[in-house]
Formats: structure tokens, sequence, C-alpha cells
């Protein structure tokens, strides 16, 4: 003989028209309210962007200094290769009154420093910027870090 018990079909679950009827209303409520508020400018408050000042461009530009060019001898003794080199200081407006005043002295570090390279890493291309780097650094550290901003390095040639 068969079972004779039978269950009843479980109902679905969901919202039903009801709910979806309920989710609807609240939907075009929530919708009106906000375009509301935000029509009539009470959200504004809320929506305002906080104002950051911005820092005035100068009109005059970044101001150079142009170093005087220098020949330098590399590759250790006995050695005929030279090196020409000619640069200019990316400086800041204040503050860098006493740059000028420098120039010998930062002729004679840059000096330094690129006879005590040897001409392998001259020639590398890739070694410039690791070299732009430690020159524009000795000169911060010379001048003051707020007073020379950059280093452009204009002509780096050996002959």
């Amino acid at each position: 003989m068969a079972d004779e018990t039978t269950e009843p079909p479980e109902k679905k679950k969901g919202l039903g028209l009801i709910g979806w009827l309920i989710v609807v209303i609240l939907a075009l409520g929530l919708g009106g309210a906000g375009f509301f508020a935000t029509y009539s400018g009470m959200a504004d408050d809320l929506l305002a962007k906080e104002e950051v000042p911005h820092p005035v461009a100068d009109a005059k530009g970044p101001e150079f200094l142009e170093l005087d060019p220098m020949l330098v001898t590399v590759g250790g003794p006995g050695s005929l290769k030279q090196l020409r080199f000619r640069a200019f200081l990316q400086t800041a407006h204040e503050g860098a009154d006493h740059v000028p005043d420098l120039q010998p002295r930062i002729l004679d570090i840059f000096a330094t420093y690129l006879r005590a390279l040897s001409v392998d890493m001259l020639e590398d291309p890739s070694s410039l910027l690791r070299i732009r780097a430690q020159l524009l650094r000795r000169v911060q550290l010379l001048a003051g870090p707020e007073a020379v901003s950059d280093l452009l390095i204009i002509d780096f040639v050996i002959t």
C-alpha cells in the first residue's frame, strides 16, 4: 500500500505583493525627499567640498642660475680623457640669494665628485641619473634644501 501521508506544499518565502508595494512606496518617498533636500539647498552643507587653498603660482616662473662651464680630467693619472660639463641650478624665489655667492664652492664639489668617477661609469647612459642625483644632493647640503630644488645638466660630453 502506498503512504497516504501527503505533506502540504511549502509556501514560497518572499515579500509577496504587499511587501513589494511597501518597498516601492518607500523608494519613491526617499527619492522624493532626497530630491527636495538637494533642490531646496538643505543638503548643501553635506555635499559641499572643503575649500583647499591652492598655492598661487608666481608669474615669474622658476629661476635658474647658470654655472660656469667645467672641463674635468677623468680616468686617473696619465689619462687624456676630459669631461665637459655645464649645468643650471633651479633656485627658489626666496632664500636663494646666497646661492650665486657659493658658485666657486659648488664647482669645486662638482669637480671633486666627477674626478672620482670611473670613465666606464661616466660613459654609461643609465648612470647619468645617479650622477645628477648625487650632485644635487651635494649642492643641497651646501646651500640648503630649500634654496636649490633641481639640477639641470646641459652638457655632459667626454672627449
